[in-house]
């Protein structure tokens, strides 16, 4: 039996880590019952959730679907890990799969082994001190004002990752 997920209402980090198990669970259920389109979404949910819980603590934009590769890239680029922007890449094919339907149980079994450690990588990578990064293109400049919701310059460097100071928080 698949885990269960959280109460309705404010999600927050750890909310969301707990789903992204949770669909990782039931992805797996859903295949075995042969509802490949069912699987199929939960595993771009599960790494969907897993993104939005590195972008909680962050304090990053998390409530859309185009940033969810967005936090994964930035996550990938800080850590020197492109395996993790390439593996959010596989769970959004399975998310359009889901409309599609042109993949094979193996190749949905496959997905959700890859998603599954990509889970387990972003929660460890969201509970580590985020690392120095410089903006050193228009890409990241793009990604990270996407992120950030303001304007961040080419060049610009922070030793602690970029994050986004919480309401009623100065910053030190």
């Amino acid at each position: 039996m698949a885990a269960s997920l959280p109460a309705p209402g404010y999600n927050g980090a750890e909310d969301h880590v707990e789903i992204s198990r949770a669909f990782i669970d039931h992805a797996r259920e859903e295949l075995q019952k042969g509802n490949n389109l069912q699987a199929s979404e939960k595993v771009w949910g599960a790494a969907a959730h897993a993104a939005k819980a590195v972008a909680i603590r962050r304090g990053w934009r998390h409530g859309k679907h185009d940033v969810i590769l967005d936090i994964v890239e930035q996550i990938g680029k800080e850590f020197n890990r492109p395996d993790l922007t390439n593996t959010v890449s596989i769970a959004e094919a399975y998310h359009v799969n889901f409309y599609e339907n042109t993949r094979s149980d193996d190749a949905i079994r496959s997905a959700i082994d890859a998603i599954e450690k990509l889970v387990l990588d972003l929660e460890e990578l969201s509970l580590t001190s985020p690392r120095p990064f410089t903006v050193e293109t228009t890409t990241d400049q793009n990604r990270l004002q996407r992120l950030l919701r303001r304007s961040v310059a080419m060049g610009a460097h922070s030793d602690v990752g970029f994050v986004r100071p919480r309401q009623g928080s100065r910053p030190s």
